[in-house]
């Protein structure tokens, strides 16, 4: 698998933006649109994309991030406004008429998923969605090694873990039921490796071409505290 960096290609109009926006914009303009986000969150990604000239369908299962994506509309031209739409739902069971060329599953996405099957109906979605030869293209975070080199081979598939360094995002809040105390609770997260990752691509048809531990193209290593993938359908 390749990690190559392909800072030299980065236009003049991407200079000087976010790591992680460059790197899925120059992802998505050399492959071209129209580009499906899966997990878009906040359309931070979303927007970016399609000011530089994208048609951008964002997929996000929390109504709250939604209704944040949309407010950026307002602050956009009606040029750009028109390339990007938002639709509520969950991507692992998600069936959109449309084939994409690329699709993108940033800031976590793909990790937030609970369990192996989890996993794999977000890779289905992915796979239903991409043209033949398209581009899948995702970050997550990458478990950091077991300390003293203590193997997972005893968990059980799936098995939902307290991430060690504990994740929070304020949308992942659970919904507070009428009566019940004030409180937030913490998502839990399967700290999926390479390997795993890997595997669930190859059984849902995908083929890992590219690997970068930073989002400036540095090559992955099993150190790096993040896992940026490039993926062929």
């Amino acid at each position: 698998m390749a990690g190559n960096d392909t800072r030299s290609r980065t236009p003049l109009s991407l200079v000087g933006q976010d790591p992680e926006i460059l790197f899925y914009t120059r992802q998505a303009t050399e492959r071209g649109g129209p580009v499906l986000v899966l997990g878009a969150a906040n359309g931070r990604v979303a927007w970016a994309l399609a000011e530089h000239g994208l048609t951008v369908v964002g997929v996000e299962p929390s109504e709250r991030m939604v209704r944040a994506a949309e407010e950026q509309r307002g602050s956009e031209s009606a040029e750009v406004s028109d390339r990007v739409r938002f639709h509520h739902a969950d991507p692992r069971s998600l069936r959109l008429p449309e084939r994409f060329p690329v699709v993108f599953a940033p800031q976590h996405a793909l990790g937030l998923m609970g369990s192996q099957e989890d996993l794999e109906a977000f890779l289905a979605t992915v796979r239903h969605h991409l043209v033949p030869g398209g581009t899948f293209v995702y970050d997550v975070l990458n478990p950091p090694p077991e300390p003293g080199g203590t193997s997972r081979e005893d968990e059980e598939p799936g098995e939902a873990l307290e991430p060690r360094r504990p994740v929070f995002a304020f949308h992942l809040r659970e919904r507070r039921q009428p009566g019940s105390p004030l409180g937030i609770h913490r998502l839990k997260l399967r700290p999926f490796s390479v390997q795993e990752l890997d595997e669930a691509m190859g059984a849902c048809g995908l083929t890992p071409r590219e690997r970068y531990g930073r989002f400036d193209g540095k090559p992955f290593d099993p150190e790096d505290g993040r896992n940026i993938g490039v993926v062929e359908g």
